[in-house]
């Protein structure tokens, strides 16, 4: 009867003792071969005797590193996936800067009925419009309904919303619009598809980019509950949000999503198959806690780094954890048949670390150089998973060694005296092996060359709209958007003329207009967005809606001033800027592409680049945008991370070569760590046909698990053949010893990421399915091929001469070489006495001056530091009653191509607009604006009208807020006010001042946007005294703080009382006023 001694008790029978030597001796090699005791039986005597401290040292540590977690943050960003020295990325950048960063949301609108111009529809539309101002970060919405057309009527060129009031829109009205929006090619397969059954929204954010892992999901957060509320009100009409806003969401949450579902299932699936083979359900709960402790470990780490989560990291831990199950499968296979010989703990504990410690040491980190083949990615989160995962694989080190013995002792494991079924057909599996050997390594390899042969159907072909499936909202939206409206990838094309001004050229413009035709006459684009449209119908409108004059202009003054006058027209968020940049040398070209892969996106921008050699070699632009930056990054990880690969397989070759001194072995270890993933992505090419970048993770993913199982097959053989058995007993014998956990772990893993194959995201679904399939090739190849190879190369040292061992040597190199060449808050709006008092004093004490003339400088900086001038006289008359505004003129003496061009404005009280009018030199014409463009940017400045336009005190409810040093005076005291604009039109939602309390003097304003963020902030200095009373700022600074970009307004002397009457200020004057 065996005796049996519960953990704690160090005292061994002879017996047992003489049980644990048998077991070591026939186990542990040093690596010179020689039988005993040594640096692993030396561990396993250390880890059991000092479980205890052992294990409370390792749980310290581990708790160490789990502190990080609460670090992690989610980052939503998809532009986490381009490195800063990308250089697609830095095009990218630069091309951002020089117009505007275009993250976005499509809310596609599609009414039940069929028509988008009914009054039921057009009101829901106007309605979500004004609300989508106050999604955080907005920049511009535009939708149907405020389009900006223009059309002449007389004399005046108006400049309206398409529909102007929608909320009490008229059938008749509809229909005009209608009319209007279908023939008009600027917006058709945009915002309204050609038999306006579809309609979008367009959302333009400017994300500051500060706070990423917040950011998108604050979007988010509000226009999706935005969403829900007009789909309850309006159950006729279907909402739908797409976009790069949403994509780069879902991108970030498909993975938490399967977390929550798929995941768990995943697991259940792999714990179960391992506890049934096993016959252990303590074992599988013991896998289960080792495997979360080295995912937390991965977490932990990145959390103490600082960086944030993402959508490639997030499947970090799942990788983490079916590494761990593959060590620690092999510690319980050898308990499993450790205990059919004795019941004692401690033995089981001792000899699973002697007898699996240095392969399970091996294959871990050799697994983490396969995970750390990432870095050789060009994108960061590539890079991080790999990092993640080779710092989890330590985690699966030290608690697989330092924590599991300990736990064996503790816990209650039955022992079971039956051999486990598997070592039956493990023992039968060897002998077959053995038996058909020269069939085997013959047939297997015409096998693996018939499923290597599917690599050539493989091309690299992504489109990252479709990483989801159908059942993702995200999904439908882009589908609907795609298949009703048009396409979401979008080409950008910077056309530089290299000058200032250059824009302004006919020449260009033609230029620019030939590039548009050529676009819209390829097939694969569905829209085009360009200036020579807005140009020509400027034309047009010019010439009292002529249809002939649909085309450029004849000169470049012309051209120059027509577009001078619309953007002086243009609605709050409506200006230029985003296409044409600072100093108007360049505009951008935006070709939109519907349901096209990275093949089809590169092939295009090759007959663009085409185009431009052809026709305008001056102009030739390489092409950018997020979608062209996405779409290299797939072009070039692929290739780096195979090239990570292979030098990862040449070091792990190199490591096994020095834990078994033996070159052939180390050599021949390439061989099952690299077929299959050539047989799984050759039926990938056979079945798919397309690999993403999503898959191109796979590789090192599952070399990092077949390395594993290489490892531990090729140390028993060794260790076999070392203690003098031959080549056919020793691949019994690695039958025997790691076959059962072999099998248990391939097979777990296969299932597991079968069921994770379920997925609805292409990232987990993807590599889910590539990863079952190159797991279960992997274990046929290291059972099947292996074995005879082993067997095959141990011949060819004794049979040197063997004419068949030549020829066999031929075919198997021949082979390698065929392998070889396939790699290839609203607040309150009441008035505050204090407040108001404030406001008056300060508006009583700029009283009477009549008029003044005043010579004036504009510096426009873009975020780059790229500055363009613009210079003007201004000229004020002061209004004679209080029912009444201000009458100015403003002259333009520079840029070169508006000079002479003079705009006079009437102000009028809230809530009327003002009058426009405007002299054009270039045509010598007086045109009437008629256009509510009191938000609009001034002359592409970060001014706009209603920064520089004059204001009475009841325009705004003036709030006081307190009394506080000033900031650019701490010795003086100044007021802080809060104005709230009563005009439901104006651009914002209230303005800061810090007003002195000595002279009333404005010193800065805040400018809030609609949402109720701070957007601007306009500082004045240089003040001066005029007529003893009369104080004006000479430098006034306006910052964006969304954009980055500034504008400074300099001003000469101050002429007051010059003279001047109403008369100067008409219409009729204006052409004498423009001299």
């Amino acid at each position: 009867m065996v005796s049996h001694y519960p953990c704690g008790i160090k005292q061994f029978s002879l017996r047992t003792a003489n049980v644990h030597r048998r077991f070591v001796a026939q186990s542990t090699l040093s690596s010179d071969g020689k039988p005993g005791i040594y640096r692993m039986n030396r561990l396993a005597d250390f880890v059991v005797n000092h479980r205890i401290k052992v294990a409370i040292i390792t749980l310290l540590m581990a708790l160490t590193v789990f502190s990080g977690i609460p670090n992690l943050r989610l980052d939503t960003d998809g532009r986490v996936f381009m490195a800063d020295d990308n250089p697609d990325k830095i095009l990218l950048d630069k091309f951002e800067q020089e117009f505007a960063k275009d993250d976005n949301l499509a809310i596609v609108v599609v009414p039940k009925n069929g028509d988008v111009f009914t009054p039921q529809t057009l009101g829901a539309i106007g309605e979500l419009t004004e609300d989508l101002w106050n999604l955080p970060y907005v920049r511009l919405v535009n939708s149907i309904t405020r389009f900006q057309n223009t059309y002449a009527d007389g004399d005046t060129m108006v400049v309206e919303d398409l529909v102007p009031n929608p909320s009490i829109v008229t059938e008749s009205e509809a229909t005009a619009a209608k009319k209007v929006a279908l023939n008009r090619i600027e917006i058709r397969n945009s915002l309204i598809n050609d038999d306006a059954t579809a309609t979008a929204i367009s959302v333009i954010f400017r994300l500051p980019g500060i706070d990423l892992a917040s950011e998108i999901p604050n979007i988010s957060a509000e226009a999706e509950p935005l969403l829900e509320r007009y789909r309850a009100e309006y159950p006729a009409i279907t909402f739908k949000a797409s976009g790069s806003v949403a994509i780069s969401q879902a991108f970030a949450t498909a993975s938490q999503k399967d977390g929550g579902t798929l995941t768990p299932a995943m697991l259940i699936a792999m714990l179960v198959i391992v506890g049934v083979l096993l016959r252990s359900a303590t074992g599988s709960l013991l896998i289960l806690l080792l495997a979360t402790m080295s995912a937390l470990v991965s977490l932990g780490a990145l959390g103490w780094t600082g960086i944030p989560i993402n959508s490639a990291t997030a499947v970090a831990p799942l990788m983490v954890v079916t590494l761990a199950v593959a060590s620690s499968v092999h510690v319980l296979s050898s308990i499993r048949q450790t205990m059919q010989k004795t019941a004692d703990r401690t033995i089981w504990a001792r000899h699973a670390i002697t007898d699996h410690g240095l392969g399970i040491t091996v294959a871990v980190f050799t697994t983490a150089i396969g995970f750390l083949s990432l870095n050789f990615s060009i994108s960061p989160p590539f890079r991080q998973l790999g990092n993640m995962v080779a710092v989890g694989m330590i985690g699966v080190w030290v608690f697989t060694i330092f924590l599991l013995p300990g736990l064996i002792c503790w816990l209650p494991i039955k022992q079971n005296r039956k051999p486990a079924s598997v070592d039956g057909i493990m023992v039968a599996i060897g002998e077959f092996v053995i038996r058909n050997q020269k069939r085997l390594l013959l047939g297997v390899p015409v096998i693996i060359l018939g499923f290597a042969a599917g690599i050539s159907h493989i091309k690299l072909e992504d489109d990252f709209l479709r990483y989801f499936d159908e059942s993702y909202e995200t999904r439908q939206a882009t589908d609907l958007y795609e298949t009703e409206l048009g396409g979401l990838n979008v080409l950008e094309y910077s056309v530089d003329t290299g000058i200032e001004s250059g824009i302004n050229s006919v020449a260009y413009l033609k230029k620019l207009e030939d590039l548009s035709d050529f676009l819209r006459a390829q097939p694969e684009v569905s829209h085009i967005r360009s200036l020579s449209d807005t140009i020509k119908r400027l034309n047009m409108n010019m010439n009292a809606d002529d249809p002939a004059f649909y085309r450029i202009p004849e000169t470049d003054e012309e051209a120059s001033q027509f577009l001078f006058l619309y953007e002086l027209s243009l609605g709050y968020g409506m200006d230029l800027t985003d296409q044409i940049n600072v100093d108007r040398s360049s505009t951008r070209v935006s070709a939109f592409v519907g349901y096209a892969t990275t093949r089809q996106l590169l092939a295009l921008d090759d007959k663009i680049q085409h185009w431009f050699d052809e026709n305008a070699p001056e102009l030739k632009s390489p092409v950018t945008g997020q979608t062209h930056v996405y779409t290299m990054i797939s072009a070039r990880d692929v290739p780096s991370m195979l090239k990570g690969t292979t030098l990862a397989l040449i070091f792990i070759s190199f490591v096994i070569f020095l834990v078994l001194r033996n070159l052939k072995l180390g050599l021949i270890s390439l061989v099952p760590n690299l077929l299959p993933a050539i047989m799984g992505f050759g039926l990938w090419g056979y079945s798919v046909g397309s690999v993403t970048l999503a898959v191109s993770i796979v590789v090192a993913m599952t070399l990092g698990i077949v390395v594993d199982d290489t490892v531990h097959f090729m140390l028993k053989y060794a260790n076999a053949r070392k203690r003098g058995e031959s080549a056919e007993d020793s691949v019994r014998h690695a039958f025997r010893s790691v076959g059962m956990a072999l099998t248990v772990t391939s097979l777990g893993l296969v299932i597991g990421f079968i069921v994770l194959g379920q997925s609805g995201f292409a990232v987990n679904r993807d590599m889910a399915r590539l990863t079952a399939i190159t797991l279960a090739f992997a274990i046929l190849v290291d059972f099947f091929f292996l074995p005879p190879l082993l067997i095959f190369l141990d011949m060819v040292k004794t049979m040197k001469n063997n004419a068949t061992t030549s020829a066999s040597l031929t075919l198997l190199f021949s082979f390698a070489a065929m392998l070889l060449v396939m790699q290839s808050p609203k607040s309150a709006n009441a008035s505050n006495e204090k407040g108001i008092a404030i406001a008056t004093e300060v508006d009583n004490r700029d009283k009477g001056w009549r008029d003044v003339t005043v010579e004036g400088k504009m510096t426009l900086k873009n975020k780059a530091g790229k500055e363009s001038i613009r210079q003007f006289r201004s000229t004020i008359l002061e209004a004679s009653s209080a029912g009444e505004g201000d009458k100015s003129i403003i002259t333009f003496s520079k840029p070169r191509d508006v000079r002479g061009t003079a705009l006079l404005t009437h102000s009028k009280i809230e809530p009327d607009d003002d009058l426009q009018w405007i002299f054009l030199p270039a045509v010598k014409r007086v045109k009437r604006i008629s256009s509510s463009n009191r938000t609009g940017k001034f002359v592409s400045s970060e001014f706009s009208y209603e920064d520089l336009g004059s204001e009475e005190v009841p325009d705004n409810d003036h709030t006081w807020i307190e009394d506080r040093a000033c900031l650019h005076d701490a010795k003086t005291i100044c007021a802080v006010v809060e104005s709230r604009p009563k005009n439901k039109k104006s651009g914002y939602s209230k303005r800061i001042s810090f007003i002195d309390l000595d002279e009333y003097r404005v010193h800065q304003i805040d400018f809030y946007n609609r949402r109720g963020d701070l957007e601007k902030i306009l500082k004045f200095s240089e003040f001066r005294r005029y007529e003893g009373r009369f104080w004006r700022a000479h430098v006034m600074i306006m910052v964006n703080l969304q954009t980055g970009k500034s504008t400074r307004l300099s001003w000469d002397e101050y002429r007051f009382n010059s003279g001047l009457t109403r008369r100067a200020f008409t219409p009729q004057g204006l052409p004498k006023a423009s001299r």
